[in-house]
C-alpha cells in the first residue's frame, strides 16, 4: 500500500470517509482524551451520555527507515464538550520531520506551540495547505457545523510526544462563543521544556 517501489493512486472522498486496503484506521473517543479538555466537568457530563466519537483517521505508514512518504486522512467530527469544540490530541516530533497538511473539507483552526510557549493559529478550510516545520506541536480544531476532512503527509519515521501536550496543553484554547468560535487564553497552560514519555509513531 505505502508504494515505496511502485507507482500507485488511490481515490479520495471527503465526503465519504473510505479507508483504502492496506490502510490502518484508528477511532478516538471522549475516553481516549479526557485530560485534553480543559472543563473535566463538561467532559464527565458528556460521558455519562455516551462515549463520543470525536475523531477519527486512517494511515499508510512507510516501510522504509529513510525514505518513503507516509500519509493519513483525518475526519474530526462537529461538537463541543462545554464550550470547546472537537479537536485532535495534538503532538510534538521527537525525531526531525515536517509534515504538510491540506484541507479537503470543512472549517477549523491548528493550533501550533513551540516547547517555548510561542504560539501561533493558522485557518482550516477547503484547498488550504498548512506547513509545520519539525519544532512545533500541533492540533486540529473542527470549529465549523460539517466534518473536517485533511490530508496529511510527512517523511520516514517521525516518532511522536503526545503526552507532554496532555500536561501541558496548549496555549490558547478554541471555544464557541456568541458570534462564533473564539481564541482564547488557556489559564492552565504551563509551557513544555522536555519530552515526555509517550512516544509512538505519527498518527494523530
Amino acid at each position: 500500500m505505502n508504494g515505496n517501489d511502485i507507482p500507485y493512486s488511490i481515490d479520495i472522498d471527503p465526503e465519504c470517509f473510505q479507508v483504502p486496503d492496506g490502510a490502518t484506521k484508528f477511532i478516538r473517543q471522549l475516553s481516549d482524551m479526557q485530560e485534553m479538555f480543559s472543563d473535566s466537568e463538561a467532559v464527565q457530563s458528556v460521558l455519562e451520555s455516551g462515549n463520543a466519537v470525536i475523531y477519527e483517521y486512517w494511515e499508510s505508514e512507510s516501510e522504509g527507515p529513510e525514505e518513503g512518504l507516509s500519509y493519513s486522512i483525518t475526519c474530526i467530527h462537529t461538537g463541543t464538550v462545554g464550550r470547546e469544540y472537537y479537536m485532535t490530541k495534538g503532538h510534538f516530533h521527537i525525531t526531525d520531520g515536517d509534515e504538510i497538511y491540506l484541507v479537503l473539507k470543512g472549517q477549523g483552526l491548528m493550533l501550533l506551540q513551540t516547547r517555548d510557549g510561542e504560539a501561533r493559529t493558522l485557518e482550516m478550510s477547503p484547498g488550504k495547505l498548512c506547513y509545520v516545520p519539525t519544532n512545533w506541536a500541533h492540533r486540529n480544531v473542527n470549529t465549523g457545523s460539517e466534518d473536517l476532512v485533511f490530508l496529511c503527509v510527512w517523511g520516514p519515521r517521525i516518532d511522536s510526544d503526545y503526552a507532554v501536550i496532555a500536561r501541558s496543553g496548549f496555549p490558547q484554547l478554541v471555544v464557541k462563543g456568541l458570534q462564533g468560535p473564539q481564541v482564547i487564553r488557556n489559564q492552565s497552560f504551563s509551557a513544555p521544556s522536555a519530552a515526555g514519555e509517550e512516544v509512538k509513531t505519527k498518527g494523530d
